[in-house]
């Protein structure tokens, strides 16, 4: 039992990762009107406004990667599939009990009885974040727990069994064809803000999508990826980034940062300990770090403390006031006539970033002057602006910074 239990936690923490995972695109050049950034403080419609128009305007394809999917969506996938009989819609999603805040699953029904293809992740497909109970898990509750057989709504001991392996879908995009012959993709990780992208990226976002899809069902009416076209005229490059992809990418762009250069963070949650290393060797460089995080003591307190102390006072941090809700996961990088920034769905953690949820992201690098850097450099300056500067709390002990090492090394947490 023991080495069953050893063999299996070793194999799935290192097996190999599924089609359509760990993705690093191809950059596509995209001009400024290809790119829009909406966020709480623009006078613009929001993020859902324009996923629904997206949905609304297609004529041929929608994949979507939403987990929950909200009633809204779904009536305007229904209406669409109504109105264009004819056209692919594909949802990947959670296959999340609906009691742990997943999709109901009267809407998933009704979604596969109009003809739209709903692709439930097979998540233990993927590497385990929490091995040492998922091996065990694995050797003796896996088979009698199927998120596919629970009863809608209810916390059975078989599904919060499975709950407690920590693996979840968290990719948040839509991708529709625009009627006209081009692409439209909105990536929105919160309520509060989204990027809208046109142009040839989204046929990356498609294509890793459709491979998850293709081993989390059996359905034979998937759709064939539209093949990548890297043609565009513009001053943006931009890339497609999932799971280890997106911490490569944030690594390189931290690396690049030097004097009098600035590095913006805004996450819930930062501990993933390659990012706090390589930001830490920035501001030894000397560029100037402002760091937003969500307030809990473990990690974000922990690491709030480790910066402030070995930054050399070029690291600043501040709070969000309230709690409870999913803020954007947002990093730039300024330089002086530049701006590089990753925007997306994945919290700056281990199990975000090392191949073990399923994250998805998208890097700009632009000309600082340009409409899309300005958005989210003023997003940014203006959530700084109301963010809780205090330092009144007691520091963090030092129990506490090592409970959330050994926490993020092993897995064993809820971040």
């Amino acid at each position: 039992m023991l080495l069953a239990w050893l063999a299996l936690a070793l194999w799935n923490s290192a097996k190999p990762l599924p089609p359509g995972t760990h993705i690093v695109s191809q950059t596509s050049r995209l001009s400024e009107a290809d790119v829009d950034f909406l966020h709480e403080y623009s006078p613009h419609e929001d993020a859902l406004a324009r996923e629904t128009s997206a949905v609304d305007r297609a004529e041929q394809l929608i994949v979507l990667d939403r987990s929950p999917v909200s009633l809204e969506l779904a009536q305007h996938l229904l209406a669409r599939k109504r109105a264009r009989p004819y056209i692919k819609i594909v949802l990947v999603t959670d296959p999340r009990n609906e009691a742990f805040g997943g999709t109901s699953a009267q809407t998933l029904a009704s979604l596969e009885t109009a003809g739209i293809i709903v692709a439930r992740v097979r998540l233990d497909r993927l590497r385990d974040s929490n091995p040492l109970y998922s091996g065990l898990w694995r050797l003796l509750l896996s088979w009698w727990s199927d998120p596919f057989d629970e009863p809608p709504g209810r916390v059975t001991l078989a599904a919060w069994s499975r709950m407690q392996n920590s693996k979840s879908d968290q990719r948040q995009l839509v991708v529709a064809d625009d009627g006209a012959g081009g692409w439209t993709a909105v990536i929105s990780p919160g309520a509060r803000a989204g990027l809208i992208l046109r142009g040839s990226l989204a046929r990356a976002m498609i294509a890793s999508e459709l491979q998850i899809a293709a081993w989390s069902t059996d359905d034979d009416r998937l759709p064939s990826a539209p093949p990548m076209d890297l043609r565009g005229v513009g001053s943006i490059d931009a890339r497609f980034l999932t799971e280890g992809g997106i911490e490569s990418a944030l690594l390189d762009a931290i690396a690049a940062a030097g004097m009098d250069d600035r590095i913006c963070i805004a996450v819930d949650n930062l501990s993933d300990r390659l990012l706090i290393g390589a930001a830490l060797h920035a501001a030894a460089r000397g560029a100037r770090i402002q760091v937003l995080l969500t307030r809990n003591q473990i990690p974000n307190r922990a690491v709030a403390g480790e910066i402030l102390r070995d930054g050399g006072g070029r690291v600043e941090v501040r709070w969000y006031f309230g709690s409870g809700v999913v803020h954007p996961r947002l990093l730039i990088v300024q330089h002086r006539t530049d701006l590089w920034m990753n925007w997306g769905s994945a919290n700056f953690t281990r199990r975000n970033l090392g191949d073990l949820n399923l994250e998805a992201s998208v890097e700009l690098r632009m000309p600082a002057r340009s409409a899309p850097a300005r958005a989210a450099s003023d997003y940014f300056a203006k959530a700084w602006a109301r963010a809780a500067a205090d330092t009144d709390d007691a520091p963090v002990s030092a129990a506490d910074y090592w409970r959330y090492r050994v926490a993020e090394a092993t897995g064993l947490s809820s971040f």
